[in-house]
């Protein structure tokens, strides 16, 4: 069955929406049929093509336009397979429109209050003696029923002392009017943001340059926050993580929605912005011409505009827009995202410029952006061009010494060359970009002493790459992606070993070798690993594991992926032993003769909450307490039975305690079989856990 879920928001981009549900249904089709090109009509066609003779199941989210919905609805061809479209709106004409509709009601009392102890205290049967029950049942009213209004008084009541929530709630002053539940909630939402730390107020408001719906990038708007001058700076602590504390603060607040993802959804990614949180802050940057955003419900952009960040956002810039000509001296941060540019204003009327960010935004001409007058950009902190025709850089990107931020990924064929002034940006930090093959320039690199965070996609290897690696001794997180082993051989794995063995700071460490390129036991001999690394991923040809995974030696390692040749009983102990380990993938394991994992015994994984395997093991009373989620990853059936008597190895999740969630994938096979009597013994196990866990199963 196809599955999608796709929001819309109130100012909707009707092709893009098309082509988010095309690329959820079919990302292969997606991808061969160059979607990114097609107009409305041709998606269209593309879908009801897709979808004939299909079952699916498809959510539509928060639709506010009548006409948008009529040009979604033509796309999704009903072939009579038991299909389910579901939608959901604020509108009572859109929902007349969709079908058969049920209107949402509020939370009742008890749930409201259940949602309110959960959010203070972590559950109704932890709340204290003392909790103040009259104002609370007061502010349960107040709220009508409405999660975001309930979720934000409650992070606005933590941490205050019990005697002053009479005080909050006199402050807010709620309303009696007709529409009084939303009026109530955003009473509360802008008392909760004049309740913020003087330092987060400007993090919050930032957030109005992205659209609706918009999913932002955790460590993008970080680095953005950084060089706006937003974080603070104390002694000893990074800005990167200060920023992400004050990331936190806000998720903490309910006045940002995190996103989960990496695999298995196991840490935070992203989040996004409440439409009613978006209104308030929008409103607010507005009213002091922090933000001013363009979109396509503004014809034109004041040329007397006094604001200090301008956003564009799916617009068509043309000859006669008064952007091409404006003067804007006092503009700190200029953002442009799913744009059409035929003419793009001078970036010598850009001075005081701090953060340039453009996205998916098309040009005319030749279809390239060639950042003309880029070394104008003096006080340049921010530079994003994500997936944008950047093939080069120019020779003038040496004049921006300030810059911390490079971020260049996405962008087609990858950058081929590197101008001899890159190496003068000894201030950078962050560096993403897709290296072309035979790239000239890569010896600059290991001028770049400042860098924290390199992030590198290779069609190739690049042996002046890993020579350069060793010099930037300053990276905490590294991530490295190899699409092709040509020109890897023995010599250059351990030559990016002995790199790596430099790397004293190191705190997140990826390595994807996309082709048959092995590491192995010799190859990472001699290395040893910084005490504070916290993340390792390799994705290489089938290896045993090294020595130095260790407790002894890496004890604060959270998350840990490896393609692991085999896991003996000794292997398991010494992954469970590790105290702070989170999140464990081990993948595309060789079984042998075993046919299984060894058993999983008491007392191993203390604190692993994500689960990968690709194959059944048996967990024994007492381990993995706190397990949350697990993953089968492409199971083959004949691997599942351990003897003729024994069926499937999914009865011990019954000593998993706090599981909560069962993901399995099957390639597809002759052997269907034998996986229908896979997918019937799941759903036994899951049943008859106590918990009772979600169960997915995918077959691929």
């Amino acid at each position: 069955m196809l599955k999608a879920f796709v929001s819309v928001g109130q100012k909707p981009d009707v092709k893009k929406v098309l082509r988010d549900i095309f690329l959820e249904l079919d990302k292969e089709g997606y991808r061969k049929s160059n979607a990114h090109t097609l107009d409305e009509k041709q998606l269209i066609l593309e879908l009801r093509e897709l979808l004939v003779n299909k079952r699916y199941f498809i959510v539509i989210d928060d639709i506010w336009d009548v006409e948008a919905w009529k040009i979604i609805s033509c796309a999704l061809k009903d072939s009579n397979c038991g299909s389910k479209i579901i939608t959901t709106t604020r509108s009572l004409e859109v929902a007349a429109k969709s079908g058969e509709a049920y209107q949402l009601k509020p939370l009742s009392p008890d749930n409201s209050e259940n949602l309110l102890y959960m959010r203070l205290y972590g559950g109704k049967s932890k709340c204290p003696f003392d909790h103040p029950l009259e104002i609370s049942e007061k502010i349960l009213q107040r709220c009508g029923g409405v999660p975001l209004a309930i979720l934000t008084i409650a992070s606005l009541l933590d941490g205050k002392e019990r005697e002053d929530w009479s005080k909050v709630y006199d402050s807010i002053g709620f309303g009696h009017g007709k529409n009084q539940d939303v009026d109530n909630t955003r009473k509360i939402l802008l008392f909760s943001y004049y309740d913020l730390p003087y330092y987060l107020r400007p993090c919050l408001l930032y957030l109005s340059i992205y659209p609706e719906d918009y999913t932002v990038e955790k460590e993008t708007l970080i680095w953005k926050w950084s060089a706006e001058g937003f974080i603070k700076e104390e002694p000893g602590i990074r800005q990167y993580e200060l920023g992400e504390r004050y990331f936190s603060e806000l998720v903490n607040r309910s006045m940002i929605q995190p996103i989960w993802g990496g695999y298995g959804s196991c840490f935070v990614t992203g989040c996004r912005v409440h439409d009613l949180v978006l209104d308030m802050i929008s409103l607010l940057s507005n009213e002091e011409n922090f933000v001013r955003v363009w979109d396509v419900n503004d014809q034109r952009i004041s040329c007397q505009s006094n604001a200090r960040r301008l956003a564009i956002q799916k617009i068509v810039l043309e000859q006669d827009d008064s952007l091409a000509n404006m003067c804007t001296p006092q503009l700190r941060s200029f953002s442009a995202i799913g744009c059409d540019i035929y003419v793009m204003p001078s970036l010598t009327s850009f001075g005081a410029l701090r953060v340039l960010d453009m996205e998916d935004c098309s040009f005319n001409g030749d279809g390239s952006y060639h950042l003309d007058h880029l070394g104008s950009l003096v006080h340049l902190r921010y530079l994003g061009l994500r997936r944008m025709p950047i093939d080069k850089l120019p020779e003038e990107i040496g004049n921006l010494k300030f810059l911390q931020t490079l971020n260049l990924i996405y962008n087609g064929n990858g950058i081929k060359e590197l101008p001899q002034s890159f190496g003068l940006l000894r201030q950078l930090k962050r560096l993403r970009f897709e290296v072309a093959e035979g790239i000239v320039g890569m010896h600059l690199l290991g001028n770049l002493t400042s860098l924290e965070d390199l992030r590198l996609t290779f069609d190739t290897w690049s042996p002046e790459f890993v020579v350069e690696l060793r010099k930037l001794t300053m990276l905490r997180n590294l991530n490295l992606s190899i699409i092709s082993h040509k020109g890897v051989d023995d010599s250059q794995v351990k030559a990016l070993v002995k790199s790596l063995g430099k790397l004293k700071e190191i705190q997140i460490l990826y390595i994807y070798f996309m082709g048959y390129v092995s590491i192995g036991p010799q190859g990472w001999e001699g290395y040893v690993p910084p005490r504070q690394l916290r993340e390792f991923l390799i994705r290489t040809e089938k290896d045993m594991l090294p020595a130095w995974i260790n407790p002894s030696l890496v004890p604060n390692l959270t998350r840990l992926w490896f393609n692991l040749k085999e896991v003996k009983a000794r292997d398991m102990e010494i992954l469970g032993s590790f105290p702070e380990l989170v999140t464990l993938r081990l993948t595309d394991l060789f079984l042998g003769s075993q046919n299984f994992l060894p058993d999983v015994m008491g007392g191993l994984f203390p604190k692993l909450r994500y689960f990968t395997t690709p194959a059944p093991l048996r967990f024994l009373q007492g381990a993995m307490p706190s397990l949350e989620s697990l993953q089968y990853w492409y199971l083959e059936v004949d691997r599942l039975k351990r003897d003729s008597s024994f069926v499937f190895e999914f009865g011990s999740w019954k000593n998993l305690r706090s599981l909560q969630k069962v993901e399995a994938t099957f390639r597809l096979g002759p052997a269907q079989e034998k996986q229908n009597e896979a997918v019937v013994a799941l759903e036994l196990a899951a049943n008859q856990h106590p918990n009772r866990p979600n169960l997915t199963v995918e077959i691929y």
